[in-house]
């Protein structure tokens, strides 16, 4: 791909973009992203071999003249797509062209090495420059480019051109960050891993430098390839990212590893579990504590999407995120649940189990129900009739006002307040019912806008019961409520074991 559209820049931008909209695993980008970099050096190759030995003229510019002609007569969109590729080649030969001409008896006239300090610190000086070329061109074949036709003309050492060609990798990192900004967090993953691909190849390329010289001559001999400088630095550019892509080979589930508790988006942060730890599991009082405060959290996300659910406009992205977040973390729970559940236990701390995870189950249907509101809710828009809009203001202040009573992180929490607002919440909801019964048999609203009405009214109504159940095994699991305040049912002996999470 990168070789058709020569320009690993593109093929990593479009790798981070698939990423950011969820077509392409990170997993699976990553590696396009390192086959892009192999792939860009049939550019030094396209250079080093038609760029020197004959006129580039006598091809080059019948290619910009049938290009340009496709491009402005081609009847179809292909025609003219080839039009401007065969335009593009002819004006970047014309381009090779020009730096030969350019650079041919400089050699003689300029000793670049006068310019460098000795060591390695003139070799990190060839590398920053590289980098820093690519960087303000935005084009490391161009800068290839110019590299192998200042080695043909003698003006570098080949030796030189090398370490510039590696500071040329290093430099196209600089269109992935930026390409990541404000991207999601896969996208950001994948680009610190074309980050830390170029810098890791760069480094080791650089250590073992004359080591790689000296068997790219060896494999130039064996190849009988001319000795001239533009094929030896097309040579290392190539050997120099196999390289890179063999170091990955082992390296790149680690890497994923490592990069994938980082960049955390705040839903992925809002989802990841905090105090489930497993060592707390050999002290099961301990591990009943942590379930208490992962509970405390998703109880938050419920509360916080039933607060969205009861404004108007609804805000749906608080609703996705709080929802996406609580039904993320939700199989969390309840597998560290069975899993203490499996060591032997007092009944208090089995009934206390189960309690969580009928808070939990409580929790993901209010999720449920918040997320098919949201969508009913974003179709219907605000109620026309004024009465209608009186009824329902009231009950989703009802219904705000107890997500707020819920919320089991308050310091005021308690069951008295949840159960005054959830009878206020369900007086309003049967105000509203009744509003929208009359203005159907009225006349006055559609029959089926009513029952789209009636359901969205249903699905808070059922969102809000669900979130104040919840509220109720918290406040017991936390002590501030009666066991009598929050009953289980009959059946909960089993609901460890049928708890579908």
């Amino acid at each position: 791909m990168t070789g058709l559209v020569q320009s690993s820049t593109a093929v990593t931008v479009a790798s981070i973009g698939f990423v950011n909209t969820g077509l392409l695993s990170l997993q699976n980008a990553l590696w396009v992203v390192f086959g892009s970099n192999l792939g860009t050096t049939m550019n030094a190759w396209l250079v080093a071999a038609l760029g020197f030995g004959f006129r580039i003229d006598a091809f080059a510019l019948p290619f910009v003249g049938v290009g340009a002609t496709l491009m402005l007569a081609g009847r179809t969109l292909r025609a003219r797509a080839l039009g401007q590729a065969l335009a593009g080649f002819g004006l970047l030969f014309l381009g090779i062209d020009a730096l030969k001409d350019t650079f041919a008896g400089f050699g003689s006239a300029i000793d670049f090495h006068d310019f460098l300090a000795p060591g390695i610190a003139g070799w990190l000086t060839l590398v920053a420059i590289g980098t820093l070329m690519t960087v303000l061109m935005q084009a490391s074949g161009a800068v290839i480019a110019i590299v192998i036709t200042a080695a043909q003309g003698g003006l570098i050492s080949v030796e030189a051109a090398c370490a510039i060609v590696i500071g040329t990798n290093i430099g196209t990192t600089s269109t992935a960050i930026l390409t990541a900004i404000g991207a999601t967090s896969s996208a950001r993953r994948l680009a610190a891993a074309h980050v830390i691909f170029n810098l890791v190849t760069g480094a080791v390329a650089l250590a073992i430098l004359p080591l790689l010289i000296g068997l790219l001559d060896l494999l130039r001999n064996w190849l009988e390839t001319p000795a001239t400088p533009a094929v030896m630095v097309a040579m290392f550019h190539t050997v120099f990212n196999l390289l890179g892509v063999l170091l990955m080979v082992p390296l790149a589930t680690p890497m994923l590893k490592v990069l994938s508790g980082r960049f955390r988006s705040r839903e992925e942060a809002l989802a990841h579990p905090r105090h489930l730890d497993d060592n707390s599991l050999a002290i099961p009082d301990l591990a009943l504590h942590a379930l208490r405060m992962e509970l405390g959290r998703t109880q938050g996300f419920a509360t916080t999407a039933l607060d969205a659910s009861a404004r108007r406009p609804q805000d749906e992205a608080t609703i996705e995120r709080e929802t996406s977040a609580l039904e993320t973390l939700a199989p969390a729970i309840a597998d560290y649940t069975r899993r203490l559940s499996g060591a032997s236990l007092p009944p208090t701390l089995v009934e206390a189990l189960a309690r969580c995870l009928r808070a939990l189950q409580y929790q993901e249907n209010a999720a449920a129900a918040l997320r098919e509101a949201r969508t009913l809710g974003a179709a219907l828009g605000r109620a026309e009739s004024p009465e209608l809009a009186s009824a329902a203001s009231a009950f989703v202040e009802a219904t705000a006002a107890l997500a707020r009573a819920a919320d089991a992180s308050r310091e005021d929490f308690n069951t008295g307040a949840v159960e005054l607002r959830l009878q206020e919440a369900e007086a309003r909801y049967q105000a509203l019912k009744e509003a929208l019964l009359l203005s159907g048999a009225h006349a006055r609203l559609d029959i089926r806008s009513m029952q789209d009405w009636l359901r969205l009214a249903s699905l808070q109504r059922r969102a809000a019961e669900q979130v104040a159940k919840a509220a109720r095994m918290i406040a017991v699991l936390e002590g501030v409520a009666p066991a009598q305040a929050a009953r289980l049912d009959g059946d909960h002996g089993d609901a460890i074991a049928n708890h579908g999470g």
